[in-house]
């Protein structure tokens, strides 16, 4: 079975996924996460992300993530004013509706539901 969670590939593909969920008047809940800096807490949300809250949300949201830390999204963190990782970033018809930076399951899906 695949992840329920994405990996956005380069910023053509993030231009594509932005573009796929405004179409399907969808909720984006792309996760800014890090490869290197803050890797400890992203890698402790990926299950809770992939196993729990994804599922909980499937055909209303899509989730993707984006690794700020590779040399594909140069410009990304100071573009998005990322100060912390992981962050989670909601997206509906082209607006930021939400943005969060946690490691708490509960506070991300009050966030989500909030968002939809």
């Amino acid at each position: 079975m695949g992840s329920s969670v994405m990996a956005v590939r380069d910023m053509n593909h993030l231009q594509e996924v932005l573009d796929m969920v405004k179409k399907e008047s969808k909720l984006l809940v792309l996760e800014l996460m890090g490869s290197t800096n803050s890797a400890a807490t992203c890698e402790f949300m990926r299950p809770i992300l992939e196993d729990k809250i994804a599922p909980a949300f499937k055909g209303s949201a899509y989730f993707y993530k984006l690794d700020v830390d590779d040399h594909k999204f140069k410009g990304v963190k100071a573009k998005w004013k990322v100060q912390a990782l992981p962050d989670f970033v909601m997206v509906k018809n082209d607006v930021r509706v939400n943005r969060l930076v946690t490691t708490d399951k509960d506070e991300l899906m009050t966030t989500i539901c909030n968002s939809l």
